[in-house]
């Protein structure tokens, strides 16, 4: 039980226990998402800063995961046409709108969540258990030293994990404001993927890979 909660990021396993993780600092703690309409209004600016530099790493012929995140549909108006490159989405505003782009779209299906507007449950998991992505963008709620990438979600959470254990090259798309936010539940570690982000505190630098876009603002 001890080495499942510490894989989780709940305690510090230590030799014959364990000790409880040490929150600092000023911290928002987040157990309920936001509207996705409402998230959509929020730092487009650098939303679409960190759109343009994700962009970067999707090849022509790639097989590429997009989470349901607002950071992440701000990349779908940049894509480039192409019938070589086929996406995989959870999110049903996401696949609509790359169809309408004329890109090949496949949608994982399953219970919809309104509120974020993602597909979850038992048949999004089997379906992502099919795929090998090259390349996946993935948004948080939260990003934290030691609860790491997380989301207020455990169904949520669970899509975001499984596809990330499907895909090469994982990027998370943030903008600075997920920073020393927590999320009720962990769906990755910081090493574990790439950071994109429009401004990145220095203690996170030595934690894991960031692309930082401060000097292109």
């Amino acid at each position: 039980d001890l080495q499942y909660l510490a894989s989780i990021n709940r305690l510090h396993k230590v030799h014959g226990g364990a000790t409880a993780l040490n929150y600092t600092g000023n911290i928002n703690f987040n157990v309920f998402d936001k509207d996705f309409f409402f998230r959509e209004q929020e730092h487009n600016d650098k939303k679409i800063l960190i759109a343009k530099k994700a962009l970067e790493f999707i090849n022509d012929g790639a097989a590429v995961y997009l989470d349901a995140s607002t950071s992440v549909a701000s990349l779908i108006d940049l894509l480039p046409q192409s019938n070589k490159t086929y996406y995989v989405t959870n999110s049903p505003k996401i696949a609509h709108k790359l169809a309408l782009k004329n890109l090949r779209v496949l949608v994982t299906g399953g219970e919809l969540k309104l509120t974020t507007d993602a597909y979850t449950g038992a048949y999004a998991l089997d379906f992502l258990d099919k795929f090998n992505f090259t390349v996946g963008f993935f948004g948080t709620n939260g990003i934290h030293s030691q609860a790491q990438f997380t989301t207020p979600d455990p169904v949520e959470a669970a899509i975001k994990a499984k596809a990330i254990s499907r895909t090469y090259k994982v990027f998370i798309l943030a903008d600075s404001s997920k920073f020393n936010n927590i999320g009720s539940v962990t769906f990755a570690k910081l090493n574990e993927a790439t950071l994109i982000t429009d401004s990145a505190p220095k203690e996170y630098k030595d934690l894991m890979k960031i692309i930082d876009l401060s000097s292109e603002k």
